[in-house]
């Protein structure tokens, strides 16, 4: 990649639902831009490319990991393929940004990070939340101490209709369900507001595919306070995070992409914070982008360490449920 350039130019592997809301948020950061899509039907990466003003459209994926104007790819491919078209964009020295999860195993992700450490290549798990403006303030709130200590927090992540629950999602071998739907939010964030994990449990129903279609995880922190997720796709919660204080606590509604909370004081009074985003990739995508114009090779909000970390908890959690369904 050209130094003297002020802007990354980005390739999509894939067509997926969220490719719209990637372009939308690229165009907000100033530092990033869109130049290419791909997809296994033509028509479809031509018909993307056309509605979001994408300049090249292409019939397969080899084609962006050769393209000598693409800077780093952004894959938001099945769960399954994101280690082998990672490794291979890495190998042709693009830079990567993958959508979670970042792999299902933690020996990938291993693999992964030095190969582009190796290859002097940034690379990361997308993970928007931590980037968001509302968790600045909820930052400056933790960090002033005005409703005591962190002692509990709860997420809740629910859908039960849409692209989520269908297809690929409910089969295991693709990495479908909803603990690798949804690790990362929950442990980059509880690791982002409340310091280190100490140990990690957690429960599932199934799915006839072997994928999770409910499941609950439990954390300990090193500080000894606790929290948990809990993710359906049979019923709705009301989604969100709430953060449990000494003197209080913190609602944030769909904590994963997040403009508002609702703060209660120990006397009953409330409080909204609002931080408007209308694109609310936009904020991580800025950061990836200044990493990447700035020879930084990993992100520090969202460190290999954590994500390999992260991959290795849910690939325990997968063995104790499938050891459990076999004595059962």
């Amino acid at each position: 990649m050209d130094q003297n350039r002020n802007t990354v130019r980005y390739g999509i592997l894939s067509t997926a639902s969220i490719v719209p809301r990637f372009c939308k948020g690229m165009e907000q950061t100033g530092n990033g831009s869109v130049s290419a899509i791909s997809s296994r039907d033509l028509k479809k990466a031509e018909q993307f490319a056309a509605n979001l003003s994408i300049p090249k459209a292409y019939d397969d994926y080899q084609s962006i990991l050769s393209d000598p104007e693409i800077d780093a790819v952004y894959i938001p491919l099945v769960n399954s393929l994101h280690y082998p078209y990672a490794r291979e964009a890495l190998l042709c020295g693009k830079h990567v940004v993958m959508e979670k999860p970042f792999v299902l195993h933690g020996e990938e992700a291993e693999e992964l990070f030095a190969l582009a450490a190796e290859r002097k290549l940034f690379l990361t798990e997308a993970v928007k939340a931590p980037h968001l403006p509302i968790y600045q303030e909820i930052l400056k709130i933790i960090d002033r101490n005005s409703l005591g200590k962190i002692c509990y927090m709860d997420f809740r992540q629910s859908y039960n209709s849409g692209p989520y629950i269908q297809g690929w999602n409910r089969e295991k071998d693709m990495g479908g369900g909803v603990l690798y739907g949804n690790e990362a939010y929950f442990f980059h964030m509880a690791e982002f507001l409340n310091g280190p994990i100490e140990s990690c449990y957690g429960n599932a129903s199934f799915f006839a595919g072997g994928a999770e279609q409910q499941c609950c995880i439990s954390v300990r922190f090193c500080n000894n306070t606790m929290a948990s997720l809990a993710v359906s796709n049979l019923v709705l919660f009301e989604n969100g995070l709430t953060i449990y204080f000494e003197h209080g606590r913190i609602f944030i509604p769909d904590y994963w992409k997040a403009s508002k909370a609702l703060i209660t004081t120990e006397d009953g009074k409330t409080e909204t914070i609002v931080c408007p985003c209308e694109y609310e990739l936009q904020y991580e995508l800025k950061h990836y982008n200044e990493c990447i114009l700035n020879g930084i090779l990993t992100s520090p909000i969202t460190p290999p360490e954590k994500t390999i970390r992260y991959i290795r908890w849910c690939e325990e959690l997968q063995k104790t449920w499938e050891n459990e369904k076999k004595s059962s």
